[in-house]
């Protein structure tokens, strides 16, 4: 109990001094430890190193500061990055994926208080479906448009996305499938183009197409694009009632990027895209789904 009484207390001081330069020396005098002991103490009750758990706390700061629209410089440097790739860096490092990637996905909110129990959650991966397979290559023809951040935090989110292209969903599914009779029996919603900078990006939802389809002609309106192949983490949303699908889908996401891709030995592959793939089991009563995350193993460029 003296040792997470310490650590809980090591944690306050993290996050009242978030914004400052903070010493594993200072943590360890203020608990009357000598710094190679505070450093054995905090890992065994918090299940990180300590200069770790400091570099992914600024991280999550820095996060919600960009989700309400700050310029990511501005806030590298606030809290204690000095450059913008440096961030970047230090992000890839602490979650296996870029910062665009994750405020596109997770739902932006303040860091939570930070508590021993919470923290020790956090080094455990969670326990979702997860396959690590190689995917062919595939084409979907679809709908895109161009939105921007914030505002958009995860791909539901997109405002009036539908109404933009002046088209109701399932109508447009439905042409889309009808045009591509031997398309597989697959929605793909994906995002692309990534531009940190200009917080924007590329949204497109379609239909899988391959084999004969390959050759029907596109409708007026619509684009093609090129699903890569290649190593992909695919997790499958738990199966729930209509009223809760989107938030499984939220919630899973959450997940991937928050808790089961730092852990890993993964990192997400950016030259490649990911995606949300939809079948069959997206109808009905109660609705499932996967996400398809390019992954490589770390430190393999």
């Amino acid at each position: 109990m003296e040792y997470e009484a310490v650590v809980q207390s090591a944690l306050e001081e993290i996050d009242r001094r978030i914004k400052g330069d903070i010493y594993v020396e200072d943590l360890a005098r203020a608990a009357h430890y000598s710094t190679h002991h505070f450093r054995r103490v905090f890992m065994r009750v918090a299940g990180t190193p300590v200069m770790s758990y400091i570099t992914r706390r600024k991280l999550e700061y820095a996060l919600y500061e960009l989700s309400k629209g700050r310029r990511i410089l501005e806030v590298a440097v606030e809290y204690g990055f000095e450059t913008h790739a440096g961030f970047t860096r230090a992000f890839k490092r602490a979650f296996g994926s870029p910062p665009s990637l994750y405020c596109l996905h997770v739902p932006a909110c303040p860091p939570e208080r930070a508590a021993v129990h919470s923290v020790r959650l956090k080094q455990e991966a969670m326990n979702m479906q997860v396959q690590i397979k190689e995917i062919q290559p595939f084409d979907i023809v679809g709908y895109a448009s161009r939105h921007r951040l914030p505002g958009v935090g995860k791909i539901s989110d997109i405002p009036g996305y539908w109404e933009k292209i002046n088209l109701e969903y399932g109508a447009a599914l439905t042409t889309l499938h009808d045009t591509y009779r031997q398309s597989r029996h697959c929605e793909v919603a994906v995002c692309f183009d990534l531009d940190e900078r200009q917080a924007c990006f590329t949204y497109m939802l379609g239909v899988g197409v391959d084999g004969a389809d390959a050759a029907v002609p596109q409708r007026p309106g619509t684009y093609r694009r090129r699903i890569q192949g290649g190593l992909y983490a695919v997790f499958t949303t738990p199966r729930v009632a209509e009223d809760q699908y989107v938030q499984s889908i939220h919630d899973t996401w959450g997940q991937v990027l928050g808790s089961w891709l730092p852990q890993s030995g993964y990192e997400y592959d950016e030259a490649r895209e990911g995606y949300e793939y939809y079948d069959e089991r997206d109808h009905g009563e109660t609705a499932q789904m996967d996400i398809y995350v390019p992954v490589r193993k770390r430190g393999k460029a």
